[in-house]
């Protein structure tokens, strides 16, 4: 009511000052300008009512046009803030609140849907981790992403491995400067890969390592530019200890190449059984770690004791009928592993199907080896002018400089079986290559051994867990007993989609490696620093806010407060600018007549 008098009366303050204002300039003598006078009064006197007046205007407010509030994240851009001069800033991170200290901290995403009265949340920077956006529920968002952060957004690595197995490490970098990153593998104070990163782009990375030590291992990656070392991140890695494989030679007759591959299976703690034939039915037969047993007819008991068998085409393919089908059953429904040698061109068996040989012409090959996919080549070997054809099914585990196969592999029922054309890789031996040999042998052996299902990880933990922050351990062959981590008990829950599988949500006070007992064994897992892997915990930050931003458009979910009418006020110093004009010209002409 008030406010509806106060416009009368200034309409009719006006509308006196126009009638005033008009009779003096239509009673001055001079009438030139008469015309231009009284439009210049006109409008001095609606300017003033227009100061004078609270005037503004109403418009519909589309979903991400109303204000809302604005979440700052780290990694923010403050010049992206210019425009938000009107709306609520929050944060619930300190370091973003020191760093716009505008901004009002909240103590977590909850408290923000609590504190929205209207339009959706504007989130600036990397955004949130995909347990701090549960704590939105449907709340709708804008995502101000910023550009993903230089240096290491992705990566990965088998974080538990066997004795003798290869350590590999893959990712990518963003590498957003002008100059070449060197990436290094670091652990127990050498320096075991490196790897260089061109400039301006994002590439792929793999390092490699062949652990010597078992236990519990932390290994580091750092980057080096002009001269400075930054530490990017910790890579813990379990190596456990395997029982010694067992094997199973079986040989046409003594040669270099069985004599030099039982004694370095014999040096390196395998449990050892050789047999070679002496004449038609009569064997010779070798035991080392391994209490002896007839070996003269090979049945089903005799080879459930290996782990993998090693023996010429030739033997095998001469192996009575009942010795035949017991070896392929054990490789079948028994996962034994089996590498076959070829000594000769025989009759086609199902050892053979899969790995057609073919010669080639001319005199024997001297070639260096990719083993197993290593990026560095071995030394010289004669190759011989056999090798394994390609088929489709298969995977190579030994090529030739030339991309020929010299050894493949290939899935026979519950086991693997391995080719190979090589029977003269002792030669390495006698020339003191101690690298090679052993790469070589335990590719074969490693590929092809019936598998060890004692060393299953059970517990585990999806991304990287961080101090301070939820960590869901996912308990496998979970049985009803409690949890102990770090001696702590803990509540577990059922998987409902796999009962063998438990669940326990678990926030972890310092880095480092941790406990989970259950039933009295004891399992670690990492916890990791807030500071690694900075640039993978903001990428990942993105990419789910990203996808909860498209989820929740503020378009896609009808609430009162994005359906709405804005009140915009109409700013003031459009209408002092226009009475200024209209006093001005009033003021010269007179001046002038």
């Amino acid at each position: 009511m008030m406010q509806a008098n106060w416009t009368y009366i200034v309409i009719g303050l006006c509308i006196l000052l126009v009638v005033f204002l008009v009779w003096q300039e239509v009673s001055r003598a001079s009438k030139k300008w008469l015309i231009l006078r009284i439009i210049a009064v006109l409008a001095a006197a609606a300017m003033l009512a227009c100061i004078a007046l609270p005037l503004s205007y109403s418009k519909d407010a589309a979903a991400n046009e109303s204000e809302g509030l604005v979440l700052l994240t780290p990694g923010f851009s403050a010049d992206s803030l210019k425009s938000i001069a009107n709306q609520q800033v929050f944060a619930i991170d300190k370091d973003v609140k020191k760093a716009y200290p505008k901004a009002k901290l909240l103590s977590g995403p909850d408290e923000i849907v609590d504190t929205l009265k209207t339009g959706p949340i504007h989130i600036y920077g990397n955004g949130l981790s995909e347990f701090e956006l549960s704590g939105l529920g449907k709340t709708a968002a804008v995502f101000h992403q910023s550009p993903l952060p230089a240096g290491v957004i992705s990566i990965y690595w088998n974080q538990k491995l066997k004795t003798g197995e290869e350590f590999s490490i893959q990712g990518n970098y963003n590498n957003t400067s002008a100059q070449k990153i060197k990436l290094l593998l670091k652990g127990l104070n050498t320096i075991l890969d490196t790897v260089t990163i061109k400039p301006n782009g994002q590439f792929d990375f793999e390092l490699e390592s062949l652990p010597k030590n078992a236990g519990r291992i932390v290994y580091n990656l750092q980057s080096v530019t002009n001269g400075d070392t930054i530490n990017l991140g910790s890579i813990p890695v379990q190596i456990d200890v395997v029982k010694p494989l067992r094997v199973l030679m079986l040989s046409a007759s003594p040669d270099f190449e069985t004599k030099f591959l039982k004694n370095w299976l014999s040096e390196n703690g395998y449990v050892i059984a050789a047999r070679s034939t002496i004449s038609t039915g009569k064997f010779n037969s070798e035991y080392i770690n391994l209490p002896q047993f007839p070996l003269e007819r090979l049945s089903a008991p005799a080879l459930n004791k290996f782990d993998v068998v090693i023996g010429d085409l030739s033997v095998l393919n001469s192996l009575s009928p009942a010795e035949s089908v017991a070896l392929k059953q054990e490789v079948e429904n028994r996962g034994l592993g089996i590498i076959v040698r070829a000594d000769s061109v025989g009759k086609t068996s199902w050892l053979q199907k899969v790995f057609p040989v073919e010669r080639s012409t001319g005199k024997e090959a001297t070639s260096r080896l990719i083993i197993n996919g290593k990026k560095s080549a071995s030394a010289q070997l004669n190759t011989g002018n056999t090798f394994i054809r390609y088929q489709n099914g298969t995977q190579p585990l030994v090529l030739t400089n030339q991309n020929r196969i010299l050894a493949n592999s290939g899935i026979a029922g519950a086991g693997k079986m391995v080719f190979t054309t090589l029977n003269n890789t002792y030669s390495w031996v006698l020339a003191g290559n101690r690298q090679d040999y052993p790469a070589l042998w335990s590719a074969l052996i490693g590929k092809a051994a019936r598998r060890d299902t004692t060393l299953q990880n059970t517990v585990y933990t999806p991304g990287f867990p961080i101090i301070g922050q939820p960590v869901q351990l996912q308990v496998a062959n979970g049985s009803q007993s409690a949890l102990l981590i770090n001696g702590e008990a803990v509540a577990a829950e059922q998987n409902s989609a796999m009962p063998f599988e438990r669940r326990a949500d678990y926030w972890p006070a310092r880095s480092g490696w941790q406990s989970l007992v259950q039933n009295g064994k004891t399992e670690w897992w990492y916890a990791h620093d807030k500071t690694d892997w900075e640039g993978v915990q903001a990428a990942a930050k993105i990419a789910a806010t990203a996808t909860y931003a498209r989820e929740n458009q503020p378009g896609h979910i009808v609430t009162k407060q994005i359906h709405q009418k804005l009140r915009i006020e109409v700013p003031k110093i459009y209408f002092y600018i226009l009475l200024l004009a209209a006093c001005t010209f009033l003021w010269v002409e007179k001046k002038l007549s």
